[in-house]
């Protein structure tokens, strides 16, 4: 298991040290590093996909704890920070881990390995579930996996299309065919991820689910029929 982490930290000398760190531990790809709470907080819009954030608690402007307080969503995050008093503090988080700067690579690396247990516990029930919940005007609305039709990229927003609505929410398809753990779903066309299981017929280079003609791309129609029963 890969974990995609994000440093926030307003040190240069911690960052370079969590980098150097994490290009020696296997299972830590460190995709993005932040100066400062709020460039972490926009980092974290742009990119939902961050498993783990290595987390600085004393920090000019929005300090660590406050930036815990104004995430939607929470990653898991090992606090790195050279006072142990907000120890307690993080735990409340919930935090993965303590690191006591200056960072040691032994500590690091056994920091790294229980997120890595905890990621892998995450990512067997994700697997395991048959619904997603979806942020819809303020609130996050339980879709089952069998309701869903398709999604549909619109811009900067995608159509998630079920059997009685259609929910519209900021993502991008490539972050939701990430996530999407399912097998009855697959990817189509640049603006499609499909519900297999509610295809009516498919022609040449489209399909049809609910009466919407979808377009199939030369690239994945292979690997749809490879997906499909035929006899």
């Amino acid at each position: 298991m890969m974990l995609r982490c994000m440093s926030v930290d307003d040190d240069l000398m911690s960052r370079k040290t969590i980098e150097n760190h994490a290009s020696k531990t296997k299972g830590i790809d460190l995709v993005h590093q932040c100066e400062s709470a709020e460039e972490g907080l926009k980092i974290l819009e742009k990119d939902p996909n961050v498993d783990l954030i290595f987390l600085d608690i004393e920090m000019p402007g929005l300090s660590g704890l406050e930036f815990l307080e104004k995430v939607k969503y929470m990653p898991l995050v090992i606090v790195t920070t050279s006072k142990t008093e907000y120890a307690f503090d993080a735990f409340n988080y919930e935090a993965i881990d303590y690191l006591k700067k200056p960072i040691r690579l032994e500590d690091f690396q056994k920091g790294a390995q229980k997120a890595i247990e905890k990621q892998s516990q995450i990512s067997a029930y994700r697997d395991e579930a048959n619904a997603v919940f979806i942020k819809y005007e303020g609130r996050f609305v339980r879709v089952p996996y069998e309701d869903i039709l398709y999604f549909e990229n619109v811009g900067d927003y995608v159509k998630v299309k079920t059997e009685s609505s259609t929910l519209v929410i900021h993502s991008t398809l490539k972050s939701i065919d990430e996530r999407l753990k399912d097998g009855r779903f697959l990817k189509v066309h640049r603006s499609y991820i499909v519900n297999l299981d509610k295809i009516v017929d498919i022609e040449e280079n489209t399909m049809v689910i609910n009466k919407k003609v979808i377009p199939i791309s030369r690239a994945n129609k292979p690997v749809l029929m490879g997906r499909l029963n035929f006899l």
